[in-house]
């Protein structure tokens, strides 16, 4: 079955979810599709509690979904709500592997098969939470982790953060 909408929005990023609100607000047809289980995947996987920032502070928003600093849980509680409240159009587990161009239009194809027609496509999809390896000998060992989920459960532990970024030492201080 081949679903049809004014816009095809990819990827719950803030972009994504703003963009989706706010045709949501404006009555135009719309579908958010979202490969993951969940909005927001990037701000999901951080570990529990972490800060999240509010950068660039003088975005100026385009729609009722709030884009404040605060605590993981908080943000994504506030996000979650805001697209409950806009009732946007959301398909999870909906990652796009395909889009073709129409004449008019666009045709994106999911990797379940379902199809969407859309006028216009917003590609949110960021580069958020993409790791990069090291390319060493033992990177894909049982004992080495890409993803801190809570940082409790490794309070006794002696351990090694490799990288120089904001997530390595945020993983590092937490």
């Amino acid at each position: 079955m081949t679903e049809q909408v004014k816009i095809a929005i990819v990827g719950s990023g803030p972009g994504g979810k703003s963009a989706a609100a706010r045709a949501a607000q404006q009555g135009v047809s719309h579908v958010l599709l979202e490969a993951s289980p969940q909005l927001s995947n990037t701000i999901f996987r951080y570990q529990k509690g972490k800060h999240v920032m509010a950068e660039p502070d003088a975005l100026p928003l385009r729609s009722d979904v709030p884009f404040d600093a605060g605590s993981r849980e908080a943000i994504l509680e506030a996000w979650d709500k805001a697209m409950a409240d806009c009732k946007v159009n959301i398909r999870f587990n909906a990652e796009v592997s395909k889009i073709s161009q129409l004449n008019p239009g666009f045709e994106l194809t999911c990797n379940d098969g379902h199809k969407v027609r859309a006028e216009y496509v917003i590609l949110g999809i960021g580069l958020q939470g993409n790791l990069r390896k090291m390319g060493v000998p033992g990177e894909e060992a049982a004992f080495v982790q890409y993803q801190l989920d809570d940082p409790d459960e490794y309070e006794s532990e002696t351990i090694i953060v490799v990288g120089a970024g904001d997530a390595a030492i945020e993983n590092a201080i937490a």
